[in-house]
């Protein structure tokens, strides 16, 4: 796990926490631009897989780019998922570049004494991006109000969402992730408590955004490579206005209705075509 300065991250939260309430614009208004980025900045302070002072964001009229250095493709994509759940936020650059010495240079600062558990931090923070990622493209799911923690490749989730329902497909989608162990689901139903990125997420299902088709496509492709019930390699996605269209083979018929259903819970999939075969 990453370790940063505490009086900075506390000083960052701070900043970012005091200074979105003076950007808001008036009620019924969209978000300004300045107001998404203090948004997005507490996000990134929030999240113990980022390191807020490696990555710079700039949104203008809406479009939020990305600078600087992450660890890994995981953490790269993981900045972007959280960017596009901001109100505010209709569009992102991603210009992250990714640094593969980093992780070197803390295995040799772990202080853990192997090799060996730096690997498995490492792993688990991994599992926790995938697990994260997935409950952000989801259409049904909040995925910035769920909470996500691994710990030897088990998955915790707390939070606060909207129905049993939800909580149970939130499960279910750590569940069905590659490397998952099991899923100890602490998510609570209703309440009064809500947490900014969980206001976030609210206000930004009042907003319809559109995505990209290039966008809907590398979602589902990571979807279906997630899942530990698809062969995900196999199959090739395309996307077209919304509509995605897949192609390649499974190995039944159970495994191609499934690709078929992840793909379709991806937000801004209008309707699925499957050009699957089955059999070896």
């Amino acid at each position: 796990m990453k370790r940063f300065p505490i009086k900075s991250i506390v000083a960052a939260c701070a900043i970012a926490l005091a200074s979105a309430p003076l950007l808001a614009t008036a009620a019924g208004d969209p978000p300004s631009d300045l107001w998404a980025k203090a948004s997005l900045t507490t996000t990134y302070t929030l999240n113990r897989h980022l390191n807020p002072f490696d990555i710079e964001a700039e949104v203008n009229d809406g479009v939020a780019t990305l600078r600087g250095t992450v660890e890994s493709a995981v953490e790269r994509d993981l900045a972007e998922e959280l960017a596009r759940g901001i109100d505010g936020i209709t569009e992102v650059n991603n210009e992250l570049m990714i640094d593969a010495d980093v992780p070197a240079m803390h295995a040799s600062q772990a202080g853990e004494g192997t090799e060996r558990s730096f690997t498995r931090k490492v792993e688990d923070a991994n599992l926790t991006a995938k697990v994260k990622s997935q409950l952000l493209w989801n259409r049904t799911t909040s995925g910035l109000a769920i909470n996500v923690d691994t710990r030897n490749s088990k998955v915790m989730l707390s939070g606060n969402v909207d129905s049993q329902a939800e909580a149970e497909l939130a499960e279910q989608i750590a569940l069905n992730t590659h490397e998952v162990s099991s899923v100890d689901n602490q998510l609570t139903v209703g309440g009064e408590e809500a947490t900014l990125t969980g206001k976030a997420e609210a206000k930004s299902k009042e907003v319809a955004k559109q995505v990209s088709d290039g966008w809907i496509t590398a979602k589902v492709k990571s979807a279906l490579l997630y899942n530990r019930n698809v062969d995900g390699s196999d199959i090739d996605v395309d996307t077209k206005e919304g509509v995605v269209s897949l192609h390649g083979q499974v190995d039944s018929e159970f495994e191609r209705e499934l690709a078929i259903s992840v793909s379709s819970s991806v937000k801004g999939v209008k309707s699925v075509t499957a050009e699957l075969t089955t059999g070896s």
